[in-house]
C-alpha cells in the first residue's frame, strides 16, 4: 500500500464515519450512534472505520509516532465521549441541564467535514515522517 493509496483510503473511511453520523443536532447525532451501540459493541467499533484504519496503519507500516498517536488519542476521545453521552441520554436517562444543553446544540454541517479533511493529511504527514 502506497502512501497516497493509504490518504484515498483515509478519506474514504472517513467519508463513511461522517456520512453514518451526520444529523443537524447532537441528540440527532447520538441517536445514530446509540442505534449501533444498541445492537453490538463490536458493531459500533465496526463502524468507526477511520479509527480502524489508522490502527491498521500503524499495525501495517510499524508506525507509532506523533502524527498517529494524536489521531489515536483524539479518536479514541471522540468514541468513548459518544459513548458516554449515548448511556447518559438513552440508556440511563439521566438528563440534567449540562446534557440537555449539550445534547440540544444545532450541529453545522461543516463540522462533519473536519475529520475527512483532518485525518488523511495527518496520515499523510505520518507515513512521511
Amino acid at each position: 500500500m502506497t502512501p497516497l493509496d493509504a490518504v484515498l483510503v483515509s478519506f474514504l473511511a472517513e467519508m463513511f464515519e461522517s456520512a453514518w453520523q451526520y444529523s443537524p443536532d447532537m441528540k440527532g447525532l447520538l441517536y445514530r450512534v446509540y442505534l449501533w451501540y444498541r445492537r453490538s459493541i463490536l458493531l459500533f467499533f465496526a463502524m468507526h472505520t477511520g479509527y480502524l484504519f489508522v490502527l491498521f496503519l500503524s499495525l501495517y507500516y510499524d508506525l507509532l509516532n506523533l502524527p498517529i498517536v494524536v489521531m489515536l488519542i483524539f479518536k479514541t476521545l471522540d468514541i468513548f465521549s459518544k459513548i458516554e453521552l449515548v448511556k447518559t441520554v438513552f440508556v440511563y436517562k439521566r438528563i440534567d441541564e449540562r446534557v440537555e444543553a449539550i445534547i440540544s446544540m444545532k450541529i453545522p454541517p461543516w463540522l462533519f467535514a473536519i475529520g475527512p479533511l483532518t485525518y488523511p493529511w495527518l496520515v499523510y504527514v505520518a507515513l512521511g515522517w
